[in-house]
């Protein structure tokens, strides 16, 4: 898989979490498949997988940690 495809995957799931303010959190690709860092208790149910990879859950990280600074 490439970088560019991997980090197009993110965004969709990025989307699909409603991630994409830039303040609650972000959707990192990995070698394995994606890490997701929340600033809060994600609600409800968790995605496991994304396109057939493993999605890492990261919550309660700090809010730099979060805004991907």
């Amino acid at each position: 898989m490439t970088d560019s495809y991997m980090q197009e995957q993110a965004e969709a799931l990025a989307a699909k979490l409603k991630l994409n303010d830039g303040k609650n959190g972000y959707v990192e690709p990995t070698a394995e498949g994606f890490a997701v860092y929340t600033r809060r208790k994600w609600p409800g149910k968790q995605i496991t997988s994304w396109d057939g990879l493993p999605v890492e859950w990261h919550e309660n990280v700090g809010s730099n940690k979060a805004a991907n600074r």
